[in-house]
């Protein structure tokens, strides 16, 4: 008998993990790789990824290709003209191929596929869907727009703080020093350099997070007050979403990418933003979203050769 084979595909602004599942769920094989963001690619390179990193997961697993079906959920690639650049790099990977934001691969681990899913790593956004199958979405604008809430965000503020206490516009904080220290700088103006050169990356940038973490973990003001107004924001992006779905005192909610996963002191702040209007919170972390969608891929092909 042929062994029904399902892939979960999470593409983020970091890395892009790929993991196979059988027809039970169980997790065959998984490869991590590097972004697959055609926002900071390219959509070739972007495809180029995608396809390596499945064939790879495929090889590992001893399975060959098509597969029964594959969901791959994108940041910075889930427009129509995205997929249609996609589309020839993967169509003959899967029988199925679903292409949704990465944020949508939360949503399957909520009952019924019903609330809304934030998603903040590199970048941010959340996407939404009630009991009738409405959709919506709000955030996932990239950093030159939005990624409010991010990993980016934390950096884009810690800069400006940087900057305003360099000039004698704002208040001191440690954040300064420790910038300094962890790049390097001799001297304060040397971080222009270092965050317009050609190589510095967005996910570079959303990396010096932690120094804002760090530093609020040890009382920091400014930094303090950075989490908590990209925490302000977030729950603003969600917000959005659960009004334009109808979503009244109960919201599920589902939560993923390193900043929501890792920090607490954010996530805490993110949740009591949206427990304001919508006081009977129902969330959950999201810990591997390639997982979850592969399964809730083979869980639907179940389903369908039940019926």
């Amino acid at each position: 008998m042929t062994l029904s084979v399902f892939a979960g595909i999470d593409g983020g602004g970091t890395k892009t993990v790929v993991v196979l599942v059988d027809e039970s769920g169980a997790e065959l094989n998984r490869v991590q790789t590097s972004t697959s963001n055609a926002a900071i690619v390219g959509h070739d390179a972007a495809g180029e990824v995608l396809r390596s990193a499945l064939i790879d997961a495929l090889n590992g697993a001893g399975v060959e290709s098509p597969i029964s079906a594959a969901w791959f959920g994108l940041s910075g690639s889930d427009r129509p003209e995205d997929h249609r650049h996609l589309n020839p790099h993967l169509y003959d990977l899967a029988t199925e191929i679903r292409m949704t934001n990465d944020a949508e691969l939360i949503l399957g681990a909520l009952p019924d596929s019903v609330g809304v899913a934030i998603v903040s790593g590199t970048g941010s956004v959340a996407v939404g869907r009630n009991a009738q199958g409405a959709r919506a979405r709000s955030g996932g604008w990239g950093q030159i727009i939005g990624d409010e809430g991010s990993g980016y965000d934390f950096a884009r503020r810690m800069f400006d703080a940087y900057s305003r206490e360099v000039d004698g516009r704002g208040p001191g904080t440690t954040l300064t020093g420790r910038l300094m220290s962890h790049l390097s700088l001799t001297e304060p103006l040397q971080l222009i350099a270092y965050v317009y050169k050609s190589d510095t990356t967005k996910a570079d940038l959303a990396k010096l997070a932690v120094i804002v973490v760090e530093e609020a973990d040890v009382g920091d003001a400014v930094a303090l007050d950075i989490i908590a107004a990209s925490a302000r924001e977030l729950a603003n992006t969600a917000s959005a979403v659960a009004r334009r779905l109808g979503f009244e005192m109960t919201l599920p909610l589902a939560l993923t990418g390193g900043m929501l996963v890792h920090v607490d002191r954010f996530r805490e702040q993110v949740l009591d933003g949206l427990r304001s209007n919508w006081p009977a919170l129902e969330s959950r972390i999201v810990l591997d979203p390639a997982l979850a969608a592969a399964q809730a891929m083979a869980i639907a092909s179940t389903s369908q050769v039940a019926r």
